[in-house]
Parts: C-alpha cells; sequence; structure tokens
C-alpha cells in the first residue's frame, strides 16, 4: 500500500531529512513527549493517531503521552492549557488553530520556530497567515475549508433538489421541500459547550453571502475594523439566519448536540443539510458512509469562488519540558509523509505544494483544486482571523440570539459583543 510505502520512506530518510540543531540535552530530555489535542470523534482521532504511529515509528524510543480533551474547536483544552502554563506545567506542544488572531492572542507564551519553518513549501498566504511580528509559531498539518454545506445525496435526489443552491433563496426552497417532507432542512449541533459553532459556521457564512458582505467585509470584521452596530451585513446576516429558525428549518434540540451528533442526522437520514467544515467529511467517512456516494458538498449557498480558512498546527510553548523531542515532533509534522498519512483520513488537505495528493477523495480532490486556484478568494475564518476571544464571546452572544432571534436586539448584542473584545 502506498501508505507503507511512505512510512518506510519517512524511516529511511528521516536520519538525515529531519535533524533536529544540535543541543545539549539530558538523556531524560529525549525520552517522552507530552502533546494535548481536541481530536476525539471518529475521523480526527483516526487521523491523529495515524501520526502518533509515524512518529513512534521513526523515534521508537521515545514515549508520547497523549491527552485528548473533547471539545469541537478546542475552547476547552485551550483553557487547561491556559491554567497548566500559568502554573509553570506547559506540556510540549500542543494543537492550535492557524491564523494571525489566533497566534497573536497566544504568541506571548510561545517560543518562535523560525529554524524550524524555514522554507517550508506552502503558498505565501498560508506563511503570512502565521507570522507574528516577523517570526513563526506554529507548524501547520493541514487545510480546513469551513464554507462547506453537506447534503445526503439520496434524501436531495429524493426531493429533487437541484445542486449547488447559489443563493438564500433557493437555500430557503430547498430547505422548505425538506420541511414538507418529513426531514430535517439544515442539522445544527451547538451543544456541550460548542455554542461558538453558530458564530464560526452558521453566521460566518451568510455575512460571506450577505448582499453587502462578502470576503472583505469579513476580512475587515475580523480585524476590529467593523461599525457592527451601522454595518448592513450584519443585520442581513441576523435576518436570514432568523428566517432558518422562524421557519423550523433548524432542528430544535441544537443545543443538546455536539457537531458530529448533527453530522450523524444526515447518516441516518433525517437531515438533508448541515452547515460545517470540511472536517466533517472524515467524521461522515469513520461511520462508513462513502464521500461523493452517500454525500457530497458545496461552497455555502453565495460564496462560490471564496475559500474561508484555517489551518490546525501544533506550537512550542514556553517551559516546554522536553524540547528536543517537542522539536523531534515539530519537524516530523512539516514533512509531506506526515500530512499524508493525517489529512485523508482528517478529511483535510494538504498545506505543501510537494505534498503527494493521488490518494485523496474526490471532494478533498477538489477542495485543494478550490485553494490552490488562483481566481479564488481566500479569507481567515473565525478560527484564525479574530483573536481567540472571538469564539466565546460569540458563541454566546449567537446562542441568546437562536433562542430569541429578534434582530434588532441581535444588532446591539453583537455591537455590544464586538466592542467588549478592546480592538
Amino acid at each position: 500500500m502506498k501508505s507503507k510505502n511512505l512510512l518506510l520512506l519517512l524511516v529511511f530518510t528521516l536520519s538525515i531529512a529531519i535533524l533536529v540543531p544540535s543541543a545539549v540535552v539530558s538523556a531524560a530530555d529525549d525520552d517522552k513527549l507530552v502533546v494535548y489535542h481536541w481530536w476525539t470523534a471518529g475521523g480526527e482521532k483516526e487521523a491523529i493517531d495515524a501520526v502518533f504511529d509515524l512518529y513512534n515509528t521513526v523515534y521508537p524510543d521515545i514515549e508520547i503521552a497523549e491527552n485528548p480533551v473533547s471539545g469541537g474547536g478546542g475552547g476547552i483544552m485551550r483553557s487547561k492549557i491556559k491554567t497548566m502554563i500559568m502554573a509553570g506545567n506547559a506540556p510540549d506542544t500542543f494543537q492550535i488553530t492557524y491564523g494571525s488572531g489566533m497566534l497573536e492572542s497566544w504568541v506571548s507564551v510561545l517560543q518562535p520556530i523560525d529554524d524550524i519553518w524555514d522554507e517550508l513549501p506552502v503558498p505565501e498566504k498560508i506563511k503570512e497567515m502565521g507570522t507574528i511580528d516577523g517570526h513563526q509559531y506554529g507548524i501547520p498539518l493541514n487545510i480546513m475549508r469551513n464554507n462547506c454545506l453537506w447534503y445526503n445525496k439520496d434524501l436531495v435526489e429524493e426531493l429533487g433538489i437541484e445542486i449547488p443552491l447559489t443563493s438564500w433563496d433557493e437555500l430557503y426552497a430547498a430547505c422548505k421541500k425538506a420541511k414538507e417532507a418529513g426531514y430535517i432542512p439544515y442539522a445544527v449541533g451547538a451543544g456541550s459547550g460548542q455554542e461558538f459553532w453558530l458564530a464560526s459556521q452558521i453566521f460566518q457564512s451568510f455575512v460571506l453571502s450577505a448582499p453587502h458582505g462578502g470576503p472583505a467585509y469579513l476580512e475587515k470584521l475580523y480585524n476590529g475594523q467593523a461599525n457592527p452596530s451601522e454595518d448592513k451585513a450584519i443585520r442581513e446576516a441576523l435576518g436570514a439566519i432568523k428566517h432558518m429558525i422562524g421557519e423550523g428549518y433548524i432542528n430544535s434540540d441544537y443545543a443538546a448536540l455536539t457537531w458530529d451528533k448533527a453530522a450523524d442526522l444526515l447518516v441516518s437520514d433525517k437531515a438533508v443539510f448541515y452547515q460545517m467544515g470540511d472536517w466533517a467529511k472524515g467524521h461522515l467517512t469513520a461511520v462508513g458512509w462513502k464521500s461523493g456516494v452517500d454525500f457530497n458538498y458545496q461552497p455555502s449557498p453565495g460564496t462560490e469562488g471564496v475559500f474561508s480558512l484555517h489551518l490546525d498546527c501544533f506550537v512550542f510553548p514556553q517551559g516546554a519540558p522536553h524540547p528536543t523531542s517537542a522539536k523531534k515532533w515539530l519537524h516530523l509534522l512539516r514533512t509531506a509523509e506526515a500530512e499524508t498519512v493525517f489529512c485523508p483520513i482528517k478529511g483535510a488537505t494538504p498545506p505543501r505544494l510537494d505534498a503527494f495528493t493521488d490518494m485523496y477523495d474526490v471532494i478533498s480532490q477538489d477542495i485543494l483544486k478550490d485553494f490552490r486556484d488562483p481566481e479564488t478568494t481566500i479569507v481567515e475564518s473565525a478560527f484564525a482571523g479574530p483573536p481567540e476571544a472571538w469564539l466565546d464571546v460569540f458563541g454566546r452572544m449567537f446562542s441568546s440570539f437562536f433562542e430569541n432571534p429578534d434582530v434588532d436586539q441581535g444588532v446591539k448584542n453583537f455591537a455590544n459583543a464586538y466592542k467588549s473584545l478592546n480592538w
């Protein structure tokens, strides 16, 4: 199999290709790697396990002390890591979303890794997203497209819905058909502390497709340069969400479901559409669905030609107890081989321009093609562009709006929440 051949190739060449800069370290410094991540659902767990297996194959004498912390998007884990660092108990490395705002929020407790990052063959946009004050702080492992609308192919065909949906009106009409046929039109899961999905997926997709929204406005919004109390895009997006709620297109138990349980509504033929980033593909395939056969995706209605982006990365915190093991981990992650064992399982695509691509399924190939198309407009997502606090602040704000979708009050609450970030 190609994956086994790649593993053998990596093991054979690692002694030359992935050399950790010389350092004076104790023997104990090399025997353990303490790592935190939030990949616990099907697909994503299998993907990170594959990278751990690769690391153990290359470095069999290093024990991996893995600490998975459940909670999509990493909010729970990030809080835990902050507490650990403040207590002087930092791990060797941990996962974080890769982007200008998120990394800026963490840079004070991270060590730069310019020597490891040097000449990493990725698009210039990715390099820009991770450059803080002239330094690099994270090794990106996978590209994530946020503006994806997933659908159950059998139900779409049964209902006679023509794909792609290219506007809000077409989305509303498709949801109406689904509801009248007894299906959940638009599955949502925001339970167990995952309210941020309401802001990072649903609201963001409607801002990107709003008449006065789009990628330029989203970038302005995430850079602290917007005026939410006056900007028409905010009112338009809130109005669209209100319509979806008011028409009964969103499942009433959304606050009791995690993101993956909402995705399962598609698998059980209970729901037709599901708004989520392309990591959903890894989950759907992990539960037995076939990509492009049982399910498919399209860019969120009205966002054709736009790619809402973040990446997942691992960083090197100050006070890492096993720095040499951590550097070996980061050196490993920058390779095409590491991306290759991870991304196909995760449902993601590789950042490196020289990464292997022939093993990806039809959906990932399409996403990768869009990302590399010079005509595509790339914009940082809610996980990347704004400061970390955005996810919590606006998760709470949208949780309140979903319970009481009053647009006038929603605009006021949004403006107040925006102001609270002290841009």
